[in-house]
């Protein structure tokens, strides 16, 4: 069975953190921060692809979907199923965001 200990000694044998708490901390945290960025990007990405917020995004979505109910076009149709699913990632990407940002702020 692998410990916490286990995993980090080495890390604390080579002096690269004073003990094994420090070491899961600071590893902890750091995890924490790389998430933090990564659900930024993909956050920073999407508005740049559409040039909006997501809430912007979201209404222009409804609009996009109203034209739809009126006017059917296939192309149009993929064209907004495509937009969902960035809406989707987007949103998701805003939520895990959020949730590491709490996290950080308890530790």
């Amino acid at each position: 069975m692998t410990t916490i200990s286990m995993i980090v000694e080495p890390f604390v044998r080579r002096g690269l953190f004073a003990s094994p708490e420090q070491a899961v901390t600071e590893m902890a945290r750091e995890y924490v921060v790389r998430q933090i960025e990564h659900y930024r990007s993909i956050i920073e990405a999407l508005q740049a692809k559409y040039g909006m917020t997501y809430e912007q995004f979201e209404a222009y979505l409804q609009s996009r979907s109203a034209t739809l109910l009126r006017q059917p076009h296939p192309a149009l149709n993929q064209a907004v199923m495509l937009e969902e699913e960035d809406a989707l990632d987007w949103k998701i990407a805003r939520e895990m965001l959020q949730s590491w940002l709490g996290l950080q702020a308890e530790s």
